[in-house]
């Protein structure tokens, strides 16, 4: 085993240890409070949580079938399912966070390709990943004005935020969610880019290195581009459909604890969580999602306890839809039941 391997292994188990930590820290440190906040929960909220994040991930799996058909690419249904199945549990068992489960996505998907489709195969989970991007930085700034003193309302334990601090980290929300729309939208501007001479030099550099990676690219992004009204349709289905389809779980598990709750405190709760899922020393998401959650939860008037389970009872369901997706990875029903993945032009 090479010493980079190492290294990797050595740096996911400390990605690991730091999300084990903070979920022990925030959900298990007292158990005592966790039963008794539990004792009464109704089993059936849970298992209609399961199914609203089931929900999600169809939907999710949906989505890039649909950009997949944009650039003549056919994937059967359950063959995205299967593929985004694998992605959520290659995102917990490989560094990398969600991208590491992209990266899975985007090597299958290219090697079941036809010789001349593998770029555009591999971009359809580029572009999936940025719709989603889109609609849950839109959703950022949609509620983070509202959502301003419930923020300036948090407190962690044995750590002092004091004001301007918390101020810094609403601002530095908002620059991030501008600063990633603005990011995914370079990708339908390349023809503006290329303008600029130095840019042009760079890019046709890199494109000659790659022989024509970057342009097939560029090509794959005018086809979404020449279609805004579809990928419009698919960043509110993103917002609706995937992200706020996301906040139901923590609602129904706050209904079955019998706990009186905002609603719109749970969707700012679980949304910044999100976000903070995406940071990539967090495998899946765990241990940031967690913290921001039952903070933003606590802020809102959600006692400390019962935010606590409900968070743990969530986090424990995608644990399992993530360890469940490696089911997927060894039985693979998708490729036997999937049609031809390249359409004959």
């Amino acid at each position: 085993m090479n010493s980079s391997k190492v290294k990797d292994i050595l740096l996911f188990i400390l990605k690991l240890g730091i999300a084990g930590a903070i979920v022990w820290y925030l959900l298990l440190r007292e158990p005592e409070q966790l039963l008794a906040s539990l004792r009464n929960f109704d089993i059936r909220y849970l298992v209609a949580a399961a199914l609203c994040y089931g929900c999600h991930i169809v939907i999710c799996s949906w989505r890039w079938r649909e950009l997949a058909t944009m650039l003549g690419i056919r994937l059967g249904r359950m063959e995205s399912f299967t593929l985004t199945m694998q992605g959520i549990f290659f995102s917990l068992v490989i560094p990398g966070g969600a991208i590491g489960g992209d990266v899975v996505k985007m090597a299958v998907i290219s090697k079941r390709s036809s010789e001349g489709s593998r770029i555009e195969g591999a971009f359809t989970v580029l572009m999936d990943r940025i719709i989603g991007m889109i609609a849950l930085f839109l959703l950022v700034l949609v509620i983070i004005f509202p959502a301003y003193d419930l923020l300036m309302n948090c407190t962690i334990p044995q750590f002092r935020l004091s004001d301007g601090i918390k101020q810094l980290g609403i601002l530095a929300v908002v620059l991030l969610s501008l600063a990633g729309i603005g990011a995914s939208c370079l990708f339908f501007m390349h023809r503006i880019i290329h303008k600029v001479k130095f840019f042009d030099a760079v890019i046709k550099f890199f494109d000659r290195l790659t022989h024509g990676m970057i342009s097939r690219m560029e090509q794959a992004a005018d086809v979404y581009s020449e279609r805004p009204a579809k990928l419009a349709v698919l960043v509110l289905v993103s917002v609706f459909g995937v992200h706020l389809l996301t906040v139901t779980p923590v609602l129904l598990l706050l209904s079955g604890i019998g706990v009186e709750y905002s609603v719109f405190t749970v969707v700012t709760a679980v949304t910044l969580g999100n976000v903070a899922g995406l940071i990539p020393i967090f495998p899946a998401g765990l241990g940031g999602r967690d913290l921001v959650t039952v903070t933003i939860l606590a802020a809102g008037g959600v006692a400390v306890a019962d935010a606590k389970s409900a968070q743990l009872l969530c986090t424990a369901l995608i644990i399992l839809f993530n360890v469940s997706g490696g089911l997927f990875f060894v039985f693979d029903p998708g490729r036997k039941k999937s049609v031809s993945i390249q359409e004959s032009n």
